[in-house]
Order: C-alpha cells, then sequence, then structure tokens
C-alpha cells in the first residue's frame, strides 16, 4: 500500500499539486520520522541534542558552538 506522502509526491509528479487536507498532524510528522528526515521530538533546553554527533559534542565541549537546526511548533 502507498502512503499519504507517496501519494501526494505522485499528485506533484503527475497533476502538479497535492492537497493532504485529510492528514493529521501527528501522521504528517510521522511520515518525516519513518522516511529518516527527522527525529523524534525532543526538548533542546532540557534534553540537549541526543542527536549530536561525536565532532559536535567535542566542538561543544571544547567551547565551539555547532550550529544546531531547529523548528519551534506553535
Amino acid at each position: 500500500m502507498t502512503d499519504p506522502f507517496d501519494l501526494c509526491i505522485i499528485n506533484i509528479q503527475v497533476e502538479g499539486v497535492c492537497y493532504m487536507a485529510d492528514i493529521e498532524f501527528d501522521d504528517w510528522i510521522q511520515i518525516g520520522i519513518d522516511k529518516g528526515w527527522i527525529s523524534e521530538p525532543f526538548c533542546h533546553t532540557h534534553d540537549g541534542d541526543p542527536y549530536m554527533t561525536e565532532e559536535e559534542e567535542k566542538e561543544w565541549e571544547d567551547g565551539g558552538d555547532p550550529c544546531c537546526h531547529v523548528v519551534k511548533f506553535i
């Protein structure tokens, strides 16, 4: 069975349109997690960055400031 995101991509390629109004936010986020595009949600303020690489951790510990791209859900 084709998942909703794959159907969206197919619609874009064939018709140039993608309507995903009937997909819930949680399902949309889960698609990104399942595809490996985004991480599980976490609190950067309280949990730090559990996805930081060893190189980034070393840079952080050495006083550097590795870039961390964040999206805040409103």
